[in-house]
């Protein structure tokens, strides 16, 4: 059975670690989209799904019902999908054609973790980013909400994302600026923020940048 979840989800473009035949076995969490979990010992896998919940929320889990008594079992679980055996290719082409309508939703969407909780925001409602000691103020064009996030990893993060550290504990959409002064960044919604002096020739550049390939329609 393993082999046959494997081929389907290669076939299906998806990179799914698949845990099966009662064993725990090793997970590479880098890049990993969606995990399977084909135990017939359902107790187990859910207690490895609690773990990989609390651990990574990010991750798709996938469970394989082996009889009706599982996935009765298993609907009181936040599982992405449950997969019948006895229906085991029609039930993952199913769950993977939801999983390409998540990705495809949350391809211009921007994940936070807020107590605990994923949150994923589309990234033109972020204005900036403020950090404020362990935590980030996300200034958003509705409000301000705070996240328990460290700032250069969100920085990593939203590489390529439209978005310049313009000082020490700011980092803006640059959909938003209005304006780049040497000492300033007037936004859309009429905030001037600090630019600092040091930074100013590399926002000024990434800016035009931006402003060179940004696709107004």
């Amino acid at each position: 059975m393993k082999h046959t979840i494997k081929m389907l989800t290669v076939r299906d473009g998806f990179d799914c670690s698949v845990c099966s035949f009662d064993q725990e076995e090793a997970v590479e969490w880098e890049d990993i989209t969606c995990i399977i979990l084909a135990w017939k010992d359902r107790n187990r896998a859910f207690r490895f799904a609690e773990k990989i919940w609390n651990r990574e929320q990010s991750v798709f889990i996938l469970y394989v019902a082996y009889q009706v008594e599982d996935i009765i079992a298993a609907l009181g679980m936040p599982f992405f999908h449950i997969v019948r055996l006895f229906g085991l290719e029609q039930d993952l082409e199913a769950a993977f054609r939801k999983m390409g309508r998540v990705r495809l939703s949350a391809a211009d969407r921007i994940r936070f973790t807020q107590n605990g909780q994923l949150m994923f925001i589309p990234s033109r409602e972020i204005l900036y980013l403020e950090s404020e000691g362990h935590e980030i103020r996300l200034h958003l064009g509705t409000g301000m909400i705070m996240v328990r996030e460290n700032l250069s990893q969100c920085e990593e993060r939203l590489k390529g994302r439209g978005f310049v550290r313009i000082y020490t504990s700011f980092l803006v959409n640059m959909y938003h600026i209005r304006c780049l002064e040497k000492e300033h960044v007037l936004l859309d919604n009429g905030e001037c923020l600090f630019v600092s002096r040091r930074k100013y020739p590399e926002v000024k550049l990434m800016f035009e940048n931006y402003i060179r390939h940004l696709d107004f329609i």
